[in-house]
């Protein structure tokens, strides 16, 4: 081995010494401990490796950086469903928004533990074929997701099954989830805010009775149904010019729990890099969503 192919096997020395048993790293190892030059080049390398290394520690990644790798090579590689019409889309949009329950893993895992034992003490002759057990779990997931297929299709009657009213952090990460889905759509596009509530009306959605002061003086982009979880809210989204585009989350007050302040002074937190107001009036439960961490800006709208 000469110093050149040294070089480069050396460029790629991980800084921790792990590399140190191997053949051919001992051999350029070797071989730079007894060359001067070899050895000074080493030494400014591994330096270099360092201080590269710590300057990456201290770059604070976006928490949605994971996201946005996986759903664009999602999309480069066709995973991305495609919505052949508008009923498709609409019900892909729905299944984005569903939240699950954070207790629904443990509580799907304790049904199959209790499954078990209850197959495993039952007399040979009352067992379900080998195919029944098979079965049992794609049909009850497919059952689910006709349950949420039905609670959330326009135009069809409600079960009789009520869902309970949602938390607010449901209701954020819903929007969040349609809006961020790649068929996310508007129902209709319109400027004028007045249409845009006379399309809600007219589907007997959610609407506005008064908006915050801020929102009165900018035009509008469009609405839609908004269905997070079965229950059916509204979505008006604006052309802010100093917060960008902002969206206008609509739910009856029936449909959401918690307690909500009066929209003279609406409670503004952070949801990720998604500033949040929230208020409730006229029973219904606002909530103004900009895609900005600057919360003294949405506060500006009110």
């Amino acid at each position: 081995m000469d110093k050149q192919q040294a070089r480069f096997i050396l460029r790629s020395f991980r800084p921790d010494g792990s590399d140190g048993s191997d053949p051919q790293f001992a051999e350029a190892l070797l071989l730079a401990h007894g060359d001067v030059e070899l050895g000074l080049w080493l030494a400014s390398e591994r330096s270099f490796d360092a201080a590269f290394a710590a300057a990456l520690a201290e770059v604070e990644l976006p928490a949605c950086l994971c996201h946005n790798i996986l759903t664009g090579l999602a999309i480069e590689r066709g995973d991305v469903p495609q919505a052949a019409d508008a009923m498709d889309a609409a019900w892909i949009g729905a299944l984005a928004s569903i939240e699950a329950p954070a207790a629904l893993r443990g509580e799907v895992l304790a049904a199959m533990t209790s499954t078990t034992h209850t197959t495993s003490i039952a007399s040979s002759s009352l067992q379900r074929p080998w195919w029944w057990r098979r079965a049992a779990i794609p049909l009850a997931a497919a059952a689910g997701i006709a349950l949420a297929f039905a609670v959330t299709h326009r135009g069809v009657e409600q079960p009789f099954v009520q869902a309970a009213p949602l938390p607010a952090d449901v209701v954020e990460t819903g929007f969040i989830r349609t809006f961020e889905s790649p068929l996310f759509s508007l129902d209709e596009k319109r400027d004028d805010h007045t249409l845009l509530v006379a399309h809600l009306e007219q589907h007997k959605l959610p609407c506005p009775c008064c908006l915050p002061r801020g929102l009165t003086k900018i035009k509008g982009i469009g609405c839609r149904e908004l269905t997070i979880n079965g229950k059916i809210g509204s979505l008006i989204c604006y052309d802010d010019q100093d917060n960008g585009v902002v969206h206008l989350v609509i739910f009856r007050r029936q449909d959401v729990c918690g307690d909500f302040p009066d929209r003279e002074a609406p409670a503004l937190t952070q949801h990720g890099r998604w500033t949040v107001a929230c208020w409730a009036h006229n029973e219904k439960v606002f909530m103004l969503l900009g895609n900005s961490t600057n919360v003294d800006k949405l506060a500006e709208l009110f």
